[in-house]
């Protein structure tokens, strides 16, 4: 059973007139969130080629399920502007229990060096445009990225 769950999609990436875009699932609302922030974060450069050498806690609160993931992808932008990081190992702790949405946890991940790492998108933020959350048999989102 574990490994059909290896299989299975993490995220896609979808057709957007001016920004890029994706998908991503997963099988719970924590698999939804990383699964998302490997996904903006392969736009910027390959995400399996940066090391794991910092650490950053991380706590985002929002007033709906829309605005925390916003806020999320946002800070992790946030982190890459800010210090050059890319974070790839979240142990992050999700409530989407109203009226409190909020992520708290720890990341991991490393510098990105343009001179070591492939260079793809800059990202400028997450944006509204086209969101979905939601929960089916798997969760699902559908981000757009200005860039």
């Amino acid at each position: 059973m574990e490994e059909e769950q290896e299989d299975k999609v993490k995220y896609r990436y979808i057709e957007h007139p001016a920004d890029v875009g994706f998908e991503a699932y997963g099988a719970t609302l924590k698999e939804l969130f990383v699964n998302a922030a490997f996904a903006m974060y392969s736009f910027m450069t390959d995400v399996e080629a940066i090391e794991e050498a910092e650490e950053r806690k991380i706590a985002v609160n929002a007033e709906d399920l829309y605005s925390l993931i916003l806020d999320w992808l946002n800070e992790l932008i946030f982190l890459f502007d800010a210090e050059s990081l890319v974070m790839k190992s979240f142990d992050i702790i999700i409530n989407a229990n109203e009226p409190e949405f909020s992520i708290k946890g720890t990341c991991r991940g490393g510098k990105f060096d343009p001179a070591k790492h492939e260079s793809g998108i800059i990202i400028k933020a997450v944006t509204y445009n086209m969101m979905e959350v939601k929960k089916n048999e798997i969760w699902h989102a559908q981000v757009v990225l200005d860039v």
